[in-house]
């Protein structure tokens, strides 16, 4: 049986990319010293934020392997390995587990999607079978896969057949129900991530205890005030850092109507210094004009850092 423990900030990281959108690897030792710098001691990796649907098996490899050099920096790994087929997915599993990565994830088929948490967990069980000896996690998140099946009961069926199944990232609104349900699974000995920044503050008030969530990207810190606040018995005091994320999101979010990888990746450099690079279609990448009119809207609000 494997064991996985975490606890605090995991960032779900974007693929950096040239101008040209190849692949930029040299930025990645520099982006990882950043999130230990602002207290992020986790890494998801080709996840939603991080694109792993718009490359190629080989560039998310290649992008693993990048961010697995760094793992010193960083500590906890995991590398999100669904795909748009079965076959592809365990290729990237087996690719992450020779890599030693600390866990591996993966959503569902999301063409012929399962239908029960019996299917979901068939599934998933062939996964587990190409990566035996790695904590495995399912990605939730029915906003993209539109598969809304009960997580609790995925769970617990999931771990009488997946000696390996480790937890899942939780990236549902309903934390206070369905995802306090997941956290009490199997005596709470497994790891559910929140996968909200909206939700933070109400998912720790329901005992999570870790989350992955964009704005570790660039604003951690106020995450790591949500945390320590929540810890002490300040709640309210927590929930003005939880309002500081949501007027900082609604800020990036407001010229697309709502989240976008563009966005984020735009805000990733205005506030950090660090240009990810543009996103990849079908997600148009912010021009040169709608950068300037954020880096303008954060600069107003007083959400820019002194330099």
């Amino acid at each position: 049986m494997v064991k996985f423990t975490f606890q605090g900030l995991m960032a779900p990281t974007f693929a950096p990319f040239h101008s040209d959108g190849s692949l930029n690897l040299d930025l990645i030792p520099a982006y990882a010293k950043h999130l230990r710098a602002t207290g992020v001691t986790g890494l998801w990796v080709n996840g939603t934020a991080g694109e792993g649907m718009s490359m190629t098996v080989a560039e998310r490899k290649r992008l693993a392997e990048a961010w697995m050099a760094c793992k010193k920096d960083v500590g906890t790994v995991i590398l999100q390995c669904g795909a748009g087929c079965l076959l592809d997915t365990q290729d990237l599993a087996r690719h992450a587990e020779s890599l030693g990565a600390s866990g591996v994830a993966a959503f569902p088929c999301i063409f012929d999607k399962p239908r029960s948490a019996d299917e979901l967990v068939d599934y998933m069980v062939e996964v587990a079978k190409a990566c035996p000896n790695t904590p495995l996690f399912y990605y939730h998140i029915p906003m993209k896969t539109q598969v809304s099946l009960p997580m609790s009961e995925f769970l617990k069926k999931g771990v009488e057949r997946i000696p390996t199944l480790s937890g899942l990232k939780f990236t549902d609104g309903d934390v206070s129900g369905e995802g306090k349900k997941c956290l009490e699974v199997a005596g709470g000995s497994l790891t559910i991530f929140n996968g909200f920044d909206e939700r933070l503050q109400e998912a720790v008030s329901q005992g999570f205890s870790c989350g992955v969530n964009v704005c570790y990207n660039f604003s951690a810190h106020h995450a790591v005030n949500v945390f320590s606040l929540m810890e002490a018995g300040r709640v309210e005091e927590a929930k003005e850092a939880q309002k500081a994320i949501e007027d900082l999101l609604g800020v990036i979010f407001k010229p697309t109507g709502g989240f976008s990888v563009a966005g984020v990746k735009a805000a990733m450099a205005i506030i950090t210094g660090l240009d990810v690079g543009p996103s990849r279609l079908p997600v148009k990448p912010f021009t040169p004009a709608m950068k300037e009119a954020l880096k303008a809207d954060l600069a107003a609000r007083g959400m820019l850092k002194p330099q």
